[in-house]
């Protein structure tokens, strides 16, 4: 009877536990923040009711060029796991993983600062580097370099995460487009800040490309996630310039009727971007363009 009730507490136990975060990996937009308790940081989510972080199964990524997502691990406290990314073909891609740190910024903590870590990867809650109280979350930057060369196809590029003799694989497929991002200088912008929304980076980017550049103060290369925002933006654009009749053709309908109608002049002057769905309006701006290529 004893052994009976001890098993249905730690049966009540675990699944107390089950109900808040579940032990497992996923895949998230590089537009989509992840706070240390498995959450969408509020800057990102969108104000419309109809908002969905967009599922990420099967991303479609251009050749020559950079591609990143975060791969987000939920695991118990004082248990170790290790997190490793498959591929089917082997080492199709070229994949490079950072650890991300998090920023308290008023009641939410932000992940920003973005650590090379080996692969596989192991590791345990809490961070005893840099502990956040009640973490139930490890947020990652993978990023994946497909190379001008490679074979438009689907490839498998699976985030695996074992964890307590259990394997938790996050079921994603690649589709490597046709489009080849031309080689191409860095862009004149600014980083925003962190407690921005995520696609502020990009905006900046896209207001210096269509506006005129404004001078960029140093940042210290690949170390915080607002960084590699910056980075794909310009490949973004690059990509954009072979196929636009004119800069800015592919962005101004996404951008809102208003800016087409005040013209571009007055838009620079004070700019207006979507904000209902949050900052992955801007994954629509890279549908598109791997659509037009």
């Amino acid at each position: 009877m004893r052994l009976a009730l001890s098993a249905l507490v730690w049966v009540l136990a675990s699944a107390s536990y089950a109900l808040g975060q579940l032990p497992g990996v996923k895949v998230y937009s590089q537009f989509q923040r992840i706070d240390p308790f498995g959450e969408v940081v509020k800057a990102d989510r969108g104000a419309s009711p109809r908002y969905r972080p967009r599922e990420i199964l099967s991303p479609a990524v251009p050749r020559n060029a950079h591609t990143v997502f975060y791969v987000v691990v939920t695991a118990p406290e004082g248990r170790d796991f290790t997190l490793y990314i498959g591929q089917n073909p082997d080492n199709y891609f070229d994949v490079t993983l950072y650890k991300l740190s998090f920023e308290k910024h008023g009641d939410d903590w932000i992940p920003d600062a973005a650590e090379k870590v080996n692969l596989p990867y192991a590791g345990r809650l809490p961070d005893a580097s840099r502990p956040v109280p009640g973490q139930t979350t490890v947020v990652f930057l993978m990023d994946v370099w497909t190379p001008r060369e490679a074979d438009p196809q689907r490839v498998k590029l699976e985030p695996e995460l074992y964890l307590d003799g259990e394997w938790y694989i996050y079921p994603m497929e690649v589709r490597v487009t046709p489009v080849v991002v031309p080689d191409h200088e860095e862009l004149a912008s600014e980083l925003a800040p962190v407690g921005e929304p995520a696609d502020a980076t990009a905006r900046a980017a896209i207001r210096a490309w269509l506006c005129g550049a404004a001078a960029r103060k140093g940042d210290g290369g690949p170390s915080n996630l607002r960084w590699f925002i910056r980075r794909d933006a310009a490949q973004d654009l690059a990509a954009a310039r072979l196929v636009e009749s004119s800069p800015g053709a592919l962005i101004w309908p996404l951008i809102g009727g208003k800016a087409l109608a005040v013209g571009r002049e007055r838009w620079c002057a004070a700019p207006e971007w979507p904000s209902a769905d949050g900052p992955e309006w801007y994954l629509r701006f890279r549908d598109r363009l791997y659509r037009e290529n």
